[in-house]
């Protein structure tokens, strides 16, 4: 990042081009934490803007009379109702007191996580813009959709997913996206959460051209891997094809910076096998009693018998050891026997021999 500093303004510019980028301002004489969430803004490189970081009042309105401010979030402390006279399109107030200074104004708690902040300013954009610049990759390989699927229960998919997903995070951008009919993702990270894959995929069926903005609303981090939260009803992906679900991660690809895409699958999706034949590695996890070599015999076979032997040759099996510890919480995953698994065997097979990147 390329960084300009002024007295009362911090112009922060990121690399590329930005002549299609709109100006987002944040007005806040509190500088520790303007600083904070301008640096936690800009490390977003596909958002659609450039972020201008004010702490000084004058040099606010001497910039705003000649730059054209697309969104502006101000805090409570520095706003003045001659701020509207401005012509912004979109105010946002960073409330602190709680009280309600102009009930016309869009208001966001000052006092929480950087990230539910860019949620909450991304959301209101999105639904507030009839029109967002697109932003696409630069400089980037093509990223690699894992499909992750096995048709034997109780073997530690996700389990092998999550520490897959977060060990990658560690030095490659990675999504994850989870596809059980009952995740339990709410319970075991003990978050609410507003908005799911469901509505990811209702949003870009609408508009696909917000989809960069939309997903920033919703992504949600765990062990420093993105992930969209699970459908909390799977009957809401219900009609979703294949292609559209492919469409979508093309369009994820095209607009964002993920390298790596890690599909958690079940049976639950529609046209499973047309999404894993999307995929670039799929990764299978059996074990070594009959029933379950059985299971995947069968699936295999059936594979075969469709027209789809082709998943097949792109598979790796993995019948994994048992471990007499595995993480208590999904936060902690890339810690123990599993996590030196992946890292001794996974890891190489994924990148190539010779090529684990993988570091501590």
């Amino acid at each position: 990042m390329e960084q300009f500093i002024l007295p009362g303004l911090v112009l922060q510019i990121g690399k590329g081009d930005l002549l299609d980028k709109r100006i987002l301002a944040i007005f806040d004489s509190e500088e520790g934490y303007a600083y904070r969430l301008m640096e936690f803004i800009t490390e977003k490189k596909n958002l659609p803007f450039e972020v201008y970081v004010f702490t000084n009042r004058d040099k606010f309105y001497s910039c705003a009379k000649t730059k054209d401010i697309e969104c502006l979030l101000i805090s409570e402390n520095a706003y003045k109702q001659d701020v509207e006279n401005l012509k912004i399109p979109h105010i946002i107030i960073l409330s602190e007191s709680g009280a309600n200074i102009n009930k016309a104004l869009h208001h966001i708690n000052k006092y929480q996580s950087c990230e539910t902040i860019l949620h909450q300013i991304m959301e209101y954009y999105t639904d507030q813009s009839e029109a967002i610049p697109m932003t696409f990759r630069t400089g980037l390989r093509k990223m690699q959709i894992i499909g992750i699927y096995t048709p034997v229960g109780r073997c530690l998919q996700t389990t092998f997913s999550l520490t897959l997903g977060q060990m990658l995070a560690r030095q490659f951008k990675t999504l994850y996206l989870n596809f059980e009919i009952y995740s339990g993702f709410s319970k075991m990270l003990s978050r609410e959460f507003n908005s799911d894959i469901s509505d990811l995929m209702y949003y870009f069926n609408c508009a696909r051209e917000k989809l960069v903005c939309r997903l920033e609303s919703m992504v949600e981090t765990i062990g420093g891997l993105d992930f969209i939260p699970p459908a909390q009803m799977i009957q809401n992906l219900n009609g979703i094809r294949g292609s559209q679900w492919l469409d979508m991660f093309h369009e994820i690809e095209k607009t964002s910076e993920y390298e790596y895409l890690i599909l958690d699958l079940t049976d639950g999706i529609m046209d499973l096998w047309d999404v894993l034949r999307g995929c670039d590695h799929i990764y299978t996890i059996t074990k070594g009693d009959g029933l379950a070599i059985a299971k995947i015999e069968q699936y295999e076979k059936i594979l075969e018998d469709m027209n789809y032997g082709d998943i097949t040759s792109k598979t790796t099996k993995w019948r994994l050891p048992v471990f007499k510890h595995l993480p208590a919480s999904f936060e902690e995953m890339t810690y123990g026997e599993l996590a030196r698994y992946m890292k001794t065997q996974v890891f190489p097979d994924l990148l190539g021999e010779g090529k684990n990147e993988y570091k501590e």
